[in-house]
């Protein structure tokens, strides 16, 4: 799918079993974009040409957590947002002079690769293994432009509002 300031983004799919009610995750087979953290690798000083260089997965996973973090509070904030809207609303004689967009953020979630080693099971059936990589898991916009408008990029807070 491409690649932004500091995140790849990979097609993917997800099947969750058992399957949640709504949302990502609630249909199998969810086609969705895999996305992973990176840092510019400049191969000399003077380069403007970069190749992508991945975190450790301790720092990986701890970034995505944040970013994941940050999107579920936002996503908080929002809904009561919308909910003392829809209250003045209901409670006012007329209706507002202007419309009130509802906008949303994207579905996301967390997914963890994990190592398959040959090694002893540590309890009755279990076999240890170790986080190899983090990925940031969300919702694929289908159709691109015509059905999605993008209000404000993450370089810049300022809403694209003439784009």
């Amino acid at each position: 799918l491409g690649a932004g300031g500091f995140k790849t983004a990979h097609p993917g799919w997800l099947s969750l079993t058992p399957l949640v009610e709504s949302g990502l995750g609630s249909i199998p087979g969810q086609n969705v974009a895999v996305k992973r953290p990176f840092h510019k690798v400049f191969p000399s000083a003077s380069s403007f040409m970069y190749k992508i260089g991945r975190f450790s997965s301790v720092d990986e996973i701890a970034k995505l957590f944040k970013e994941a973090n940050v999107l579920y509070w936002s996503c908080s904030l929002q809904q009561l947002t919308y909910a003392f809207i829809d209250r003045c609303i209901a409670a006012s004689d007329e209706p507002p002079p202007f419309n009130i967009p509802r906008v949303r953020f994207i579905d996301a979630g967390l997914a963890f690769s994990y190592s398959q080693r040959d090694s002893k099971p540590t309890r009755a059936g279990s076999k240890t293994g170790s986080k190899c990589a983090g990925y940031l898991v969300e919702e694929l916009i289908e159709g691109g432009s015509d059905t999605f408008l993008k209000f404000i990029h993450n370089m810049d807070a300022n809403p694209l509002l003439d784009e």
